[in-house]
């Protein structure tokens, strides 16, 4: 089942991507986490983190960091920006494939399989056992789903992120209708509020991540039962894709321009700016839309078909091996302040992010932005419907190159509901023979 070769063949491409742009070997080896002494002269352990937020988030990034950094001598951590999730996961791709990994990344969920089963990624469960000031259970179950494999302890909990709803309060209210709950009456509400150059909806087509919620709201799954396919070559998977299509017909959908996180960009501006009434984007978006827009913004779970589920999201920190044993305390102890109550509360609350523990939620830097931004929890309902995902280094390609590109060409380019899950089943049957 596993697609070694396309694998290593996606390593060689993005080695050679990077390297054409960022120089030798010897010099990435030099920027990242390869071979070498990793203690400086005063006997500080210097370890290098990479991560994929940009702007303000980025900021409190780097600003956890540094607080990190002050608050002890032992460990100095270098914090590098690396671009989105794609663009990061290309470079630490090419790091793999010659052997200049960083210490520890913040690695979108779905590419964490891909690290763990080529045994990449350091076994923290050692750690945390023996740390009697670390409680691995203290972390939400939900959001611990894509920490294990094979019986290790492979990531920890980060930036965790779950789809929900955003709709303009304001003109709901002035429309006289109620935040709808099931697919039926978002169609009905959204049919009143398309007027006067506005859109009841607006999908974000460019990542396939709202589809697959949706499809799972309409009682489907990621895989089926032998894991070897899709789990929706069926009205499950039909249906969101049909939802669309019906308004698009009616005039209520607005679709955005752009391709993958440009397509979110473009849509969370329109919905800003009240082109469209109702949207849905991930929980981390909440603070910025309330920023940013001069109307109430509302948040609710995902509409449903038959019940609640939905595809967890963001990211979780992961540690790579080949390192010292001096070097591997150094990442832990850096990991375990990040899962520590009051910091992963404080970036829960900078970002909208879930937080990883009662002791987050409940922390005080938290417990006071929740008061100014009331929605600002609203995910941690969600955890209990959240759909526990395979380890399947196939599935980053399927849900980005397969599922999205066929629910654009049925959307955007005329290809019917039926057609186009019958291309997702038969071009992801081929990853698995």
């Amino acid at each position: 089942m596993k697609k070694v070769l396309a694998i290593l063949l996606s390593f060689t491409l993005a080695f050679s991507l990077l390297t054409g742009c960022s120089g030798s070997k010897d010099e990435l080896t030099t920027a990242g986490g390869g071979a070498g002494d990793e203690s400086s002269a005063s006997g500080t352990v210097n370890i290098e983190f990479w991560h994929s937020m940009g702007s303000a988030t980025g900021e409190l990034v780097q600003e956890i960091v540094d607080e990190f950094n002050a608050s002890q001598d032992e460990v100095h951590v270098e914090c590098i920006y690396q671009g989105d999730y794609t663009t990061a996961g290309t470079k630490l791709q090419a790091a793999v494939a010659n052997g200049s990994t960083p210490h520890v990344v913040q690695s979108e969920l779905t590419r964490i399989g891909m690290y763990a089963s080529q045994d990449q990624l350091l076994d923290l469960m050692p750690y945390a056992e023996n740390d009697a000031d670390f409680d691995l259970d203290a972390l939400y179950p939900g959001i611990m789903d894509y920490s294990y494999y094979e019986g290790q302890l492979i990531s920890l909990p980060n930036g965790r992120s779950v789809p929900v709803m955003y709709y303009n309060a304001d003109m709901l209210k002035e429309a006289g209708c109620d935040v709808p709950e099931t697919w039926e009456e978002l169609r009905e509400v959204s049919k009143a509020l398309t007027k006067d150059g506005v859109y009841g909806y607006g999908a974000p087509l460019g990542d396939s991540w709202y589809y697959l919620t949706l499809m799972l709201t309409a009682g489907g799954q990621i895989y089926n039962d032998e894991g070897n396919n899709i789990g929706f070559h069926n009205e499950s998977g039909t249906k969101p894709l049909q939802l669309w299509l019906d308004m698009i017909e009616d005039g209520s959908l607005y679709i955005p321009d752009g391709d993958d996180y440009a397509s979110n960009s473009a849509l969370r501006n329109a919905f800003m700016a009240g082109i469209c009434a109702i949207t849905m984007q991930s929980c981390a978006q909440y603070k910025s839309l309330v920023d940013n827009s001069d109307f109430e913004v509302g948040v609710a779970y995902i509409p449903k078909e038959v019940t609640n589920a939905y595809v967890p999201g963001g990211s979780n920190l992961i540690a790579f091996g080949g390192k010292s044993e001096e070097e591997n305390q150094a990442t832990w102890k850096f990991l375990k302040y990040m899962c520590s109550g009051d910091v992963a509360g404080k970036y829960a609350a900078g970002t909208g992010y879930v937080p990883t523990s009662d002791a987050a939620l409940n922390s005080a830097v938290y417990q006071e932005m929740l008061a100014k931004y009331p929605y600002l929890d609203a995910a941690v309902g969600q955890l209990d419907s959240f759909v526990e995902m395979p380890f399947d280094e196939a599935y980053t390609e399927i849900k980005d190159n397969v599922v999205g590109k066929y629910v654009q060409e049925c959307i955007i380019g005329g290809m019917s509901a039926q057609e186009a899950v019958d291309h997702m089943y038969e071009e992801a049957g081929k990853f698995y023979k």
